[in-house]
């Protein structure tokens, strides 16, 4: 088995996915952390990956074969289905670097009442990784979101939010 990326296990030990959750991977990739959530969500819970290219989620299928996984192309917002999710994360993906709040915006009706998004990246080497919580808190924050958390290991910087309504009722 290959070694985990430090950036992708940081990520799943922060979200700290529970048993029998269902969770949403945006740019799930070859599908890493899309194994590293179904053994922590186990039997009764459902991870679904999605990557805009076929390549990466074909991939992600030959390492993630059986039950309690679903890997689409699609490119995030349009995810086919009507889906709910009690978690949804992305690990450095470009859409959550533009500065266009709609992308984040879009997750919030998938989340389910108490659900979290979390959103990881690193800054480009030699830069600081203040400037980059900052960024994604900004964009989370115009996008609807209560910022939560943040955590931060080496260089990746992690960011909980969870839509406004969701922390006002609760």
């Amino acid at each position: 088995m290959r070694a985990v990326p430090d950036r992708i296990a940081f990520a799943v030990e922060a979200m700290a996915p529970r048993p029998g959750t269902r969770v949403l991977e945006i740019g799930c990739g070859g599908g890493v952390a899309v194994a590293l959530v179904r053994e922590r969500i186990g039997p009764d819970g459902t991870v679904v990956g999605i990557d805009r290219s076929a390549i990466q989620v074909d991939r992600a299928r030959r390492r993630n074969p059986g039950d309690g996984v679903e890997l689409r192309v699609a490119r995030f917002p349009d995810i086919p289905g009507d889906d709910s999710f009690d978690l949804i994360f992305a690990i450095d993906v470009p859409a959550f670097r533009t500065g266009d709040p709609a992308v984040a915006s879009a997750a919030a009706p998938l989340l389910r009442p108490g659900g979290e998004l979390w959103v990881f990246d690193e800054p480009p080497p030699g830069t600081a990784t203040g400037p980059v919580s900052m960024r994604i808190s900004a964009l989370l924050s115009e996008a609807g979101f209560a910022i939560v958390d943040m955590v931060e290991r080496g260089r990746t910087v992690g960011v909980l939010a969870a839509p406004i309504a969701s922390v006002e009722e609760g």
